[in-house]
């Protein structure tokens, strides 16, 4: 997965997703109170998070999540799209213990953001929180999030045959033949201290006899 900059093209769902939810807040019947911009923006922050699906994609699938009850509570009628993508793109990270909290977390907390809405009738609170997020659509995100998980896991062994498995063995092999070259080549520094020491000091003509001829120590004629 990536982890550098944020692309254009992640910037481009994640302001596509949070336009269509926008949008589809509009359509309805809201006034202007403080409760309703907070829906608003809600809906807005849901689907702007998606652009760091790919960097954070856990903190990303709780967002969204969140942004989802928060707008469902406020009174926004909204599908929770954005958490889907998150669904999909955490599970491709290989998050799938955590996705699979947060998604039965969001199908038990739903119908209580409808309930907290305003409505009273427990049947329609269900039918409701079921069309925001329904849980074959939970099922086809995770699918498909696994399924192009273990595509790339796949393509990946094929371009580096062994994968990781295969490192400890290449590491302890090299550490191997470098132990048996060290022993087979010791290093030559004593052995060059033991040929220079074996050298003959060679007596330097001129210095025998300083004043005179030799047998004359004191060079007197």
């Amino acid at each position: 997965m990536s982890r550098g900059r944020i692309s254009v093209g992640e910037w481009a769902i994640a302001v596509g997703v949070a336009a269509i939810l926008l949008v589809t807040g509009l359509s309805g019947e809201h006034s202007a109170t403080s409760l309703d911009l907070l829906g608003y923006a809600l809906l807005t922050v849901g689907g702007l998070g998606l652009a760091a699906r790919r960097r954070a994609p856990v903190l990303v699938l709780a967002v969204t999540g969140l942004c989802a009850v928060g707008y469902q509570a406020a009174g926004f009628d909204v599908p929770a799209v954005a958490h889907l993508f998150a669904v999909y793109a955490a599970v491709r990270a290989g998050h799938r213990t955590a996705t699979v909290a947060a998604s039965a977390t969001m199908l038990v907390v739903l119908p209580l953001a409808a309930l907290a809405s305003g409505l009273h009738d427990t049947g329609e609170a269900f039918a409701r929180a079921r069309g925001a997020l329904e849980l074959a659509w939970l099922i086809a995100a995770g699918a498909a999030g696994e399924a192009l998980r273990q595509a790339e896991r796949r393509a990946d062994e094929a371009e580096h045959p062994g994968g990781d498995r295969a490192a400890p063995r290449r590491r302890g092999a090299a550490a191997y033949r470098a132990g048996a070259a060290r022993f087979a080549h010791p290093p030559d520094l004593d052995h060059q201290g033991a040929v220079r020491s074996r050298r003959p000091c060679r007596p330097q003509a001129g210095r025998t006899g300083a004043g005179g001829p030799a047998g004359d120590p004191g060079g007197r004629t």
